[in-house]
């Protein structure tokens, strides 16, 4: 039994890795690319425009909220592979995160024109 369930983790690690081995090849394709630039671009624009008009905290809370169409449009292109939900969340996660670092800097950036 304890075999068993020892084969069963080791079976669900491979599985698990395998997966993203998969997700990151997927997240090399062109059409991929061009919808995460796409959603960066939006993000920052949208950053930028609200700093003006706003605090930079509520700018780089409000801003990915106003691209949240674009970001669906990612989900919605890994809810057409095989991925498990846990590795499509896990991937749409990784995106928001990695805008939202660039989002902070470009906020303060253009912030600090202003002083």
């Amino acid at each position: 039994m304890r075999l068993f369930l020892i084969f069963i983790v080791i079976f669900s690690n491979c599985a698990f890795a395998n997966e993203l081995s998969q997700a990151h090849k997927v997240t090399k394709t062109p059409e991929y690319i061009k919808m995460k630039k796409q959603y960066e671009k939006c993000v920052l624009r949208k950053g930028i425009e609200f700093v003006k008009v706003s605090s930079p905290s509520e700018a780089i809370q409000y801003a990915p909220i106003a691209c949240k169409r674009e970001l669906l449009t990612i989900k919605q292109f890994f809810l057409g592979s095989a991925f498990k939900t846990e590795v499509i969340n896990a991937l749409v996660q990784s995106v928001k995160e990695g805008v939202e670092i660039d989002l902070v800097n470009s906020v303060y950036k253009e912030r600090l024109k202003y002083f």
